[in-house]
């Protein structure tokens, strides 16, 4: 019985400390203000330097949306002008807990933005992007300064047809040989039958790359 009785008292104990924990932590909650939290982005930086009135950039009964005639030049303001998808940006993709924008501004775009190509093209991401979008631009000029300046259906290939992995940033070297991308157009070469005949290299003797099909025999 007295068994019993103890270990009725050790459950109350427990559920009254346990009550007091939730009390505690609900208290601790509510002592952090709803506005330091945006839309699961993490708590904002301080409004302490603005102004008071939370109606000249906020719409009403719901602070989270800016007025649609809410204007800032960031420019002017911030010396630093946002173009193209930057100013399209939420204001919070910038400026939020991690810290000041600015130490992150100084790093160039891999302070905001993670290499996807793991260092593989180098740091100077405006060789291949622009701020209009983050699609890259201008990759069959690039590809001119390589050992396999690209022409014909060539031109149009996609990346990773010859490079795999570049669906998805990784980008490593590729053999220029022809016989490295079509050694089943080879194997399916019968007419005449180009594996017989040992035509397996210097393809460029009688194709050109306007189209696979397309052959002048000398």
């Amino acid at each position: 019985m007295s068994a019993m009785t103890s270990r009725s008292k050790g459950s109350l104990l427990l559920a009254v400390l346990l009550l007091w924990l939730g009390a505690c932590a609900i208290r601790g909650s509510e002592s952090v203000p709803r506005h330091l939290w945006w839309s699961g982005l993490g708590p904002v930086l301080p409004h302490d330097s603005f102004p008071a009135d939370c109606s000249l950039c906020h719409v009403a009964n719901e602070w989270q949306t800016l007025k649609p005639e809410f204007e800032y030049d960031h420019e002017k303001e911030a010396g630093y002008a946002l173009e193209g998808a930057h100013a399209r940006a939420q204001c919070l993709r910038c400026h939020n807990d991690r810290g000041p924008a600015g130490s992150f501004a100084v790093l160039g775009c891999a302070g905001c933005h993670a290499d996807v190509h793991r260092g593989g093209l180098g740091p100077d991401c405006t060789r291949c992007h622009q701020q209009a979008s983050w699609e890259p631009v201008g990759m069959v000029e690039l590809h001119q300064h390589t050992r396999f300046p690209l022409s014909g259906v060539h031109a149009v290939a996609a990346c990773w047809r010859c490079h795999p992995g570049a669906e998805v940033g990784k980008f490593v070297p590729a053999d220029p040989e022809c016989v490295s991308c079509h050694r089943s157009d080879l194997a399916l070469a019968t007419n005449p039958n180009h594996l017989g005949l040992g035509w397996v290299d210097h393809c460029g003797r009688c194709h050109v790359p306007s189209t696979w099909q397309q052959a002048e025999v000398h």
